[in-house]
């Protein structure tokens, strides 16, 4: 959902719009009397078992996911990780729609299976290159590590081209358009100096999900794909010794050696530790002057 950063502040777990017959959608929510849970599998597919509202299967909320289940009708399904009490603003996932599966009379609960791209794309009648790419990729850092491009996948057969602008603006704003490692930073309505780098290459079939980006000035990315430096576990720079052998003037990534790199605000979208580990093995070791 493209520019959609703010949901209804009165929302609740079950939110059946007055008069609709479908719940609209669900939210499972931190400070909650009952027993929901998200589960993420392999293959990138995820469900959730979720309470209905007290009061009994009658109510008007209850009635309408049971009839989202009996008529096939997807819901949208929200995961709260901040409330209001926590330092800034409250903060849910977007999970996705999902299909309400079932009801299980004797757990109390139903068990609701997310969509994938290709239903999802059914259902909408909409293309993901056009409308769902950005979101596909955002959910890439909140489901099972992948470190390859899968061709299989439809989010892979979308074009290169786009899937790279849809990357590209998804590390700049979550870097806030600045260089992770120097902190340099230029925007302005037509440019910014900022780049995305991957930290598994792209030529190596390195995955297009955020943990796999970094946000980098155009000097400093070089020098990252290069090995002149590479990232720790503890997200700090590491210059190459090697390095320290040629011949540079206002170089700004070699004055950065152990500084802490900057980080996004969700730590989900943290460099992932298997990319950092494929550069320091694969690049880094390997530079050569």
């Amino acid at each position: 959902m493209p520019g959609v950063v703010r949901i209804h502040p009165l929302i609740e777990g079950i939110y059946k719009p007055r008069g609709a017959m479908y719940a609209f959608s669900i939210a499972s929510m931190l400070k909650s009397p009952y027993h929901d849970q998200v589960f993420f599998h392999p293959d990138h597919s995820w469900w959730i078992q979720y309470s209905p509202k007290s009061g009994g299967m009658d109510t008007a909320v209850n009635r309408s996911l049971i009839r989202c289940m009996t008529d096939r009708e997807p819901v949208l399904v929200l995961k709260q990780v901040a409330d209001k009490t926590s330092q800034g603003r409250a903060r849910h996932r977007l999970l996705g729609l999902g299909y309400v599966e079932n009801f299980d009379v004797e757990t109390d609960l139903f068990r609701i299976r997310g969509l994938k791209l290709g239903e999802i794309n059914d259902y909408l009648g909409i293309s993901l290159a056009d409308d769902l790419l950005e979101t596909a990729l955002r959910l890439e850092s909140l489901e099972e590590w992948v470190p390859y491009v899968n061709e299989d996948r439809a989010i892979y057969r979308v074009p290169q081209e786009k899937r790279d602008t849809v990357f590209r603006g998804i590390v700049l704003e979550n870097y806030d358009f600045t260089c992770a490692v120097t902190g340099q930073r230029f925007r302005s309505r037509h440019h910014i100096e900022a780049t995305a780098a991957h930290i598994i290459r792209r030529a190596r079939k390195g995955t297009d999900d955020p943990r796999n980006g970094l946000a980098l000035s155009q000097s400093t990315h070089w020098a990252f794909d290069q090995g002149i430096f590479t990232i720790s576990d503890q997200y700090e720079v590491v210059i190459n010794p090697k390095a320290r052998g040629a011949s540079y003037t206002r170089f700004p990534v070699m004055d950065c050696d152990r500084n802490a790199i900057r980080l996004p605000k969700d730590e989900y979208y943290y460099p992932h530790p298997e990319a950092l580990e494929w550069h320091r093995k694969e690049v880094f070791s390997r530079f050569e002057l």
